[in-house]
């Protein structure tokens, strides 16, 4: 399964630039975080980037996008 071009862009990422990230989306999206919850929210996706990186490791760039099915 390849990645799409805003999973790509989301694991290219570290953890120093996620809360830019974060922000911007949320912008892009019309959304505010809380600031009382933006720290928990910018560990989660931190978090939830390296997850997706070691899962994406062996994708294959050739093959069709899938959509995710549980």
């Amino acid at each position: 399964m390849a990645t799409d071009p805003a999973l790509a862009a989301f694991l290219a990422l570290d953890d120093d630039t996620v809360a830019a990230y974060a922000d911007d989306r949320a912008a892009a999206l019309g959304l505010a975080l809380p600031p009382e919850t933006r720290a928990g929210t910018l560990e989660n996706l931190a978090l939830l980037r390296r997850q997706a990186a070691t899962f994406a490791m062996d994708l294959d760039a050739a093959a069709p996008i899938e959509a995710f099915e549980p």
